[in-house]
């Protein structure tokens, strides 16, 4: 059996694997290691294994993971989602959606500390959704935001996605978070824009909020200046090139340690589980990115990717039609298959393809990682619908999927102006030292 085909044998294992629900980790390490065995031997196999499990995950850069991991539990546990969700209502309460927009805007502001879309979800979820509901907020519209900017953390950095996205496939970090930086306020707004435009329509989905005087917002800043400016301290320091994208998770878990403290004082139960969660969201990253490096070298030994990628550049077609392609084949995978485990079955295949077509790799890992956050909305297996469904139990699920269909269109929206301004995403990079 040739190498390409013992290469296409283990990505429909590997698929077969997944729809039975086997680990992610677990279904790249087992198809990467047949694979390498039946092409090169059981001694390479053993060898590559091995060494991909310790070489590929004992580096500094990744020390960023659980740095960004653990600050997002201080962050939880220092109360500052309550606090960003009341300083909102503030400054946005007022206008047409009321406590929506407050989810939205103070959701995108938690997004900066969580660093994950799941547990950012969960949070909010817990927050705001009763709030909204207990005020006269539509269900199906207070689902619906929060099952969409819940993600958001996957974009706004510090997210764990992105340094992942950018290891794998050997981008600079800190040029990976940044670009996240536009496409997370832009899908903010357009967000907010949409939900005042649903309301406009039929004022009875969000009844308003008194407007806040300009004292009680700026008194309201007083809870969040301390966070705003760890994270402001962060952004600069990895923009201006003062420190790696491993300190500034360093500064921001340090810091938001103490604003923790003097917030809630020393308490060992909380210190213990904020730690214990860290360790096990970290092993669990850690594995599967070791895994996905076992399948990686796997494919590279069939020379699928340099196949498919002389292939897809040497089509008659205009690269953004390629591109486009890329784009639905992600939708339509996102939809059926955890994003997390389809990003590693096919950016070994996808990612050299995209290089040789021209378009500028940062760009295109900020485009996957948004990709990734439709991911968790999109009906019937978006894994926010079910974290919705989870929090809140007297929701239903068919409720919260009617809830995230106009925020999925307005995804599909904010896709295209990524793709039709690359800028967004490029622009700060570029100028970074």
């Amino acid at each position: 059996m040739s190498s390409t085909a013992i290469g296409v044998l283990m990505i429909v294992a590997l698929l077969v694997l997944l729809v039975l629900r086997v680990p992610v980790a677990f279904a790249l390490a087992i198809t990467g290691f047949a694979g390498y065995w039946m092409i090169a031997g059981l001694g390479p196999a053993l060898i590559i294994t091995g060494t991909s499990m310790y070489d590929t995950i004992a580096k500094y850069s990744f020390a960023v993971v659980p740095l960004f991991v653990i600050m997002g539990y201080f962050s939880y546990h220092s109360g500052i989602v309550s606090q960003l969700f009341n300083t909102s209502k503030k400054w946005v309460g007022h206008l047409p959606g009321g406590l929506v927009q407050a989810t939205i805007l103070g959701g995108a502001g938690f997004g900066a500390a969580s660093g994950s879309g799941f547990a950012s979800t969960a949070t909010l979820a817990k927050i705001t959704i009763p709030e909204m509901i207990h005020a006269g907020v539509d269900k199906k519209l207070a689902y619906g935001a929060v099952a969409s900017v819940g993600p958001l953390a996957q974009m706004i950095p510090p997210s764990v996605l992105m340094v992942i996205v950018a290891i794998i496939t050997n981008q600079h970090i800190g040029k990976m978070l940044i670009g996240g930086i536009l496409p997370g306020v832009l899908a903010a707004l357009v967000y907010m824009i949409l939900v005042a435009v649903m309301v406009k329509r039929k004022p009875s989905l969000a009844p308003p909020v008194r407007k806040a005087t300009w004292p009680e917002r700026f008194k309201s800043l007083k809870d969040v200046w301390a966070f705003t400016l760890i994270v402001a301290v962060m952004i600069a320091g990895m923009y201006s090139g003062f420190f790696t994208a491993t300190e500034a998770g360093a500064v921001g878990a340090a810091f938001v340690f103490v604003l923790m403290l003097i917030k809630k004082g020393f308490k060992w139960n909380m210190l213990k589980e904020a730690l214990i969660d860290t360790m096990k969201t970290t092993s669990m990253v850690f594995l599967i990115v070791g895994s996905a490096f076992i399948f990686g070298y796997f494919l590279g030994i069939t020379r699928i990717p340099a196949k498919l990628s002389e292939f897809l550049v040497n089509l008659p077609v205009a690269p953004i039609v390629i591109l486009i392609g890329i784009v639905i084949m992600y939708l339509i995978l996102g939809m059926f298959v955890d994003m997390m485990a389809a990003m590693f079955l096919t950016l070994p295949i996808i990612f050299p393809a995209i290089l040789n077509l021209g378009f500028d790799p940062i760009w295109f890992g900020v485009l996957l990682v948004f990709l990734a956050e439709v991911s968790l909305v999109t009906p019937p297996f978006g894994i926010s619908l079910f974290i919705i469904k989870g929090t809140i139990p007297e929701s239903r699920l068919e409720d919260v999927m009617k809830g995230s269909i106009p925020f999925v269109v307005a995804d599909l929206v904010i896709i295209a102006l990524l793709i039709l301004f690359p800028e967004i995403v490029t622009f700060l990079p570029s100028l970074m030292k």
